[in-house]
């Protein structure tokens, strides 16, 4: 079940990335949801989940997106699996965590991104404040509500899953 209701998640998100989002555009930079979505998903089921959701959602981008596959599924299973890490010790109420990671994974993803594509032009400082700094921050400031619609989704899934198993 949650198998199916994250991949239909993934599928809406890259739907409404690759359509709607664009339209939300703020001086030519739209918030990257999938990254979101990836990041929230792991802190509240852990590594392993957040690093394979990743990379199916990494891979799909990929295949529509890319020349070559792997980039985006590399760099969303590793943000996926480090994002997961504080799983065992945080509070799933805490926004602070979410807000925190998402910079960090961002500025990260933006940098590794840059230097695989880019790095040989020599233009970082222009890249940094055209593109990383204010998708950073666009990002970022959609943590929290995209968090908590990961964590009604995942309270729900949850839910169900508890009431088909039948213990005890």
């Amino acid at each position: 079940m949650r198998a199916v209701v994250m991949g239909l998640v993934v599928y809406i998100n890259f739907l409404l990335q690759t359509t709607f989002i664009h339209h939300a555009a703020i001086l030519n930079v739209v918030p990257i949801t999938s990254v979101l979505i990836i990041i929230s998903y792991a802190i509240l089921r852990g590594d392993v989940e957040g690093a394979i959701l990743g990379f199916f959602a990494g891979l799909l981008q990929d295949i529509f997106f890319m020349d070559y596959l792997g980039l985006y599924a590399l760099l969303f299973a590793v943000t996926g699996y480090f994002c997961g890490k504080p799983y065992k010790d945080f509070f799933t109420d805490n926004f602070i965590l979410p807000v925190s990671l998402t910079l960090f994974a961002m500025m990260a993803y933006e940098c590794v991104f840059y230097f695989v594509n880019f790095s040989l032009q020599g233009r970082l400082w222009d890249y940094f404040k055209i593109i990383i700094l204010p998708e950073t921050i666009y990002t970022t400031l959609l943590a929290v509500p995209v968090y908590r619609l990961m964590f009604w989704i995942n309270k729900r899934i949850e839910g169900y899953e508890r009431g088909r198993r039948k213990l005890f």
